[in-house]
């Protein structure tokens, strides 16, 4: 038997030209879209119902994440309990996500189960009976990882950033307390929800082996839902709300600080969105990224550091995150602002180039390389109001991307001002000037 070759790297090709399969579009009676990707192979139906309320809709701190986190349990016909038995028995499963724009409702089940699980999952999401019982217990979950958080540097590294940026005209930036986390009632949840889940907020987006009979349940459903208020766009927020640009917290007993650097910038849909987004992986955004190497592979301060974006509306956040050891807190923020300021100085060399090069066309690829995949990836895309095409521009602009470009985008925005520096931990270690 041959041993294998771990020194001589896989021959490399060129990605070849490649086009995604548009779903099939259907819009119901009520006007809500259904976008559907099929697979005959897929038995396992994967759905994403997009609903357009977020934390940045809310007029009350948690009420979109109860809501729609309280759905399931919620059924107006079955117990929590008896709920959570049905849907392990026809192997289905539900979570929810909500984000800063928009909340997530994701749904798994065998297509063959489709017509049996699929109006009771429903009834939990268009007719739910919220209850105290309920409430109350996810509650006290809530509180529980409030207060294992607090001790937490990163988590209040980043609730001090949110804060910051989106201060208190938005829930948002308003910190979670024991006291907001029991104000949420029932009522308020029943309104919140008549409110927001309706058809001009909703879109569906479905995969699998969906035969007709399938199509036509999840049609006959999705239809019954109610028009109602849309949710408002999201227009530009006077950000930072907080114009210092240092915020510190000490916790004298944490062997760690956590950084947190971090600017607005435009949104998505930005003409300089797919080049900052090449600058951002070159950044701090991969493995083989400048931060990673400085503060990691050469310096030791870190185990690990990330950069990228937060996209909401017409804006963005670009965040750069690190735990470092302690007594390296200032060498460690030294490092980042280094890294940052040598971008803007030195055009980024060939071979560093290529190898983010390589490494995003990879990502692309892993992000529609199966069905399931692909659903997630365009229901982001489309979010900001693009489709598949969206993959192929990424693709030209990932290959047409050069140092100069990344080199003028790097003088543009990384610059020492612009960034609102968040460090909790020990901060003793800052220098004065800082």
């Amino acid at each position: 038997m041959n041993p294998v070759d771990r020194q001589t790297p896989p021959q490399q090709h060129p990605l070849a030209e490649l086009s995604l399969a548009p779903p099939i579009i259907r819009r119901l009676s009520n006007g809500i879209p259904v976008h559907t990707f099929l697979n005959s192979q897929l038995e396992l139906a994967h759905f994403i119902i997009q609903v357009r309320t977020g934390i940045l809709h809310e007029d009350q701190k948690h009420i979109a994440l109860f809501t729609y986190a309280l759905l399931k349990e919620s059924s107006p016909t079955y117990s929590a309990t008896e709920m959570a038995d049905l849907l392990d028995f026809y192997g289905a499963y539900i979570t929810v996500s909500s984000g800063l724009y928009h909340t997530e409702i994701s749904i798994a089940i065998p297509c063959r189960n489709i017509p049996k699980i699929f109006p009771v999952l429903f009834d939990c999401l268009a007719h739910p009976k919220y209850n105290n019982e309920r409430l109350d217990i996810y509650a006290s979950l809530k509180i529980k990882d409030l207060e294992y958080n607090s001790r937490k540097t990163d988590v209040r590294s980043t609730q001090l950033m949110l804060h910051a940026i989106f201060g208190d005209q938005r829930t948002a930036g308003q910190f979670s307390t024991r006291e907001n986390l029991r104000a949420v009632t029932v009522e308020q949840m029943q309104t919140y929800h008549q409110k927001t889940f309706c058809a001009e907020n909703i879109t569906v987006f479905a995969t699998g082996n969906l035969n007709a009979e399938a199509e036509a349940c999840l049609h006959n459903l999705f239809s019954q839902i109610p028009h109602g208020q849309a949710s408002a766009q999201i227009q530009n927020l006077p950000l930072p709300a907080d114009t210092s640009r240092l915020i510190t917290e000490m916790m004298p007993d944490s062997v760690q600080s956590s950084i947190t650097l971090c600017m607005v910038k435009d949104g998505y849909n930005a003409p300089e969105r797919r080049p900052f987004s090449f600058l951002s992986t070159i950044t701090g955004g991969y493995f083989g990224s400048r931060l990673m190497q400085n503060l990691r592979e050469r310096n030791g301060y870190t185990y690990g550091i990330t950069a990228g974006s937060v996209y909401f509306g017409n804006q963005a956040l670009f965040i750069i995150n690190s735990d470092v050891n302690a007594e390296h807190t200032q060498a460690a923020i030294d490092a980042c602002f280094e890294e940052l300021k040598r971008l803007q100085e030195e055009p980024v060399g060939t071979e560093e180039l290529e190898s983010a090069r390589n490494y995003l066309l990879g990502n692309m690829l892993r992000d529609v390389d199966n069905s399931v995949s692909y659903l997630k990836r365009y229901a982001f895309w489309y979010s900001f109001g693009l489709d598949e095409t969206e993959f192929q521009q990424q693709i030209q602009a990932i290959r047409n991307t050069h140092a100069d470009t990344l080199q003028q985008l790097a003088k543009k925005h990384f610059n020492y001002n612009n960034f609102t520096r968040i460090i909790v931990g020990n901060t003793t270690q800052l220098t004065p000037e800082f």
